[in-house]
């Protein structure tokens, strides 16, 4: 079963048409999904969070930022600014090392949630893990303790100078979402902001050779951003890194594309690309650009995202809504008028890209075991632009 499980996995991000750059990207696990699994949790309408038993959070409005760090900050167990307890857990057993605090337990964050405490710890790699290739986390609420949900070894494909950090997210009750991290070697902190203005202080804590943060929120507070400072473990640099997540209210947040202090971030936009109804169930497809990249809705809790600037190439992107997919959507070039996709099934589609923001992107649907299997773009005039046939 979790053989089964964990090519399923690898089967949601393999994309059998087009070998642009951004396909390889993906492939490398820089598209980050949302995935919902089982967890226990409760809703609250406030947060407190603490990585390594420090003190993470700000206030609201007026409460200043959190102070960069200059050195390994001490520990403290008074309350926040908000007069919402912190440290709801023992601190994590953790070392100061050369490569940032190494937790001997496994433990990377603890705090509460209203009234609810909570808890993250990492398991290493291992036959413990639904996936044994992979790490996975548990997560304590309340002293009840839940299974290890897996965190793809791919997750950490893609961090890098251009990507410090990426997450996974999941969420069972709707209402409480879990948010757990990896994060590069330059990271001293990570600084998650949400609408209402309350900010946490995450310090990344490293188990089995890989640093992670986690925390824990009401989905009905709203990230608006997390932003890296980098340097070092314990140096601050000055330099920062922000990703925006892409989060509908009341859905998980999505993150993907980070941006450096002064580059220009993608306009936002969001088009219905596609609709009709196959088999008798009506389908929509909403595309979504804005600071996240391009996000691909079609009415269900979970989007699938390209962190990327900008979708300036005609290619597949992805499929969505199951396995075996029913929808796929797609970018196209400047210039393009008209993409005409053949289908394993011997059938043709023909789609006429819409504009979305700067971007020109279009969905279509395919039907169960039905994939594409090449496409041709044509211009205004009819003319033939560009084509590409799978290799399989």
């Amino acid at each position: 079963m979790n053989d089964l499980r964990e090519e399923l996995d690898r089967a949601l991000r393999a994309v059998p048409v087009s070998a642009a750059p951004v396909e390889r990207a993906k492939r490398d696990g820089r598209r980050i999904r949302t995935r919902r699994r089982a967890a226990l949790l409760a809703g609250a309408l406030a947060v407190a969070a603490v990585a390594a038993g420090y003190p993470a959070l700000t206030g609201s409005g007026a409460a200043p930022a959190p102070a960069p760090l200059t050195g390994h900050p001490a520990p403290s167990a008074s309350p926040s600014s908000t007069g919402m307890a912190v440290n709801a857990y023992p601190a994590p057993v953790a070392t100061e090392a050369p490569g940032g605090l190494a937790s001997k337990d496994g433990q990377v964050a603890a705090g509460t949630v209203g009234d609810m405490k909570w808890q993250v710890s990492v398991v290493p790699p291992g036959q413990e893990n639904p996936v044994p290739a992979d790490s996975c986390y548990v997560i304590t609420v309340s002293d009840i303790t839940g299974t290890c949900n897996d965190i793809p070894a791919l997750l950490s494909h893609g961090l890098g100078a251009s990507q410090p950090a990426a997450f996974t997210v999941l969420s069972d009750d709707d209402t409480t979402a879990t948010v757990v991290g990896e994060a590069t070697a330059d990271v001293t902190y990570l600084i998650v902001t949400f609408a209402g203005g309350q900010q946490l202080k995450l310090i990344p804590v490293t188990v089995g050779g890989r640093r992670y943060v986690a925390w824990m929120a009401p989905l009905s507070m709203t990230v608006d951003s997390v932003t890296a400072h980098l340097g070092g473990p314990y140096s601050d640099s000055g330099q920062t890194a922000t990703a925006v997540p892409f989060q509908p209210p009341g859905r998980l947040p999505v993150f993907g594309l980070w941006q450096r202090a002064g580059e220009t971030a993608p306009p936002r936009d969001t088009q219905v690309i596609a609709s009709g109804t196959t088999g008798g169930h009506a389908w929509k497809v909403t595309a979504h650009e804005g600071p996240w990249g391009t996000c691909f809705s079609i009415g269900s809790p979970g989007s699938s995202c390209v962190p990327v600037a900008k979708l300036d190439t005609t290619t597949l992107l992805d499929f969505a809504g199951g396995n075996p997919p029913d929808q796929a959507f797609g970018a196209a070039a400047p210039g393009v008028a008209t993409v005409r996709i053949a289908l394993s099934n011997g059938k043709t589609v023909t789609v006429h890209p819409v504009g979305v923001g700067n971007e020109d992107l279009f969905a279509f649907p395919t039907g169960p075991g039905v994939t594409p299997v090449s496409w041709t773009a044509y211009d205004a005039a009819g003319h033939q632009v560009g084509r590409l046939v799978s290799a399989s």
